[in-house]
């Protein structure tokens, strides 16, 4: 297993950074996690601190390999605006579940290295999985279409994660992406946004 704590996950994309969790970044996500605006559709039925946040990362997150929590930076200001993650890595079964998405920063909602940032995190998924699972409120309207652009399908039959589906009161429907769906979705989106999928060229 990673020593998470001495060897932190690092994922570089041309407009963004995606850090692992770590002390210095709990006041962001105590702040994002806590906002009204943010939080109506997380699983979250109380108020979250720095030592709850503290509590959970030195005795549950370093010592579950299962479970990933990235913090998203914008590369050009190295300002962090965001979450992402993943829970449930079954090696065995070549699946896990994304999730743990949020911006806090209002002002990278729409921008480009938070559009990156989930396939700067897929592509390091994909190198160990052959499918994902994800779970969204019902109603939640933006993040089905942001998910369905990104690839994903709703799964109707077979749910995989049914635990997830009725949390703290609320209806979430079960979604999910193979490495072929991804793939193409990737080769679609990169028409639109040449900028962060051209692969570099070697200079002489």
């Amino acid at each position: 297993m990673r020593d998470k704590r001495k060897e932190p996950l690092r994922l570089e994309g041309k407009t963004v950074v995606l850090e692992e969790i770590a002390p210095k970044y709990f006041p962001y996500v105590v702040e994002w996690r806590n906002n009204p605006e943010l939080n109506k559709y997380l699983n979250q039925p109380f108020v979250l601190t720095e030592e709850k946040e503290r509590d959970w990362y030195e005795n549950v997150y370093l010592n579950d390999d299962t479970q990933g929590l990235m913090i998203l930076i914008d590369r050009e200001t190295g300002t962090p605006f965001g979450t992402s993650g993943w829970t449930h890595m079954d090696l065995a079964k070549k699946q896990c579940v994304q999730g743990r998405l949020l911006v806090g920063n209002h002002d990278f909602r729409e921008s480009i290295p938070f559009l990156e940032s989930g396939f700067v995190l897929s592509d390091y998924l994909y190198t160990m999985v052959d499918v994902v699972y994800g779970h969204v409120v019902n109603g939640n309207r933006k993040v089905f279409s942001l998910n369905r652009r990104a690839g994903f399908m709703e799964h109707k039959t077979n749910i995989q994660y049914l635990e997830e589906c009725h949390v703290n009161g609320m209806e979430l429907t079960e979604i999910f992406r193979t490495k072929d769906m991804y793939e193409d979705a990737r080769e679609k989106m990169s028409r639109f946004f040449p900028e962060i999928f051209a692969k570099e060229v070697p200079t002489m």
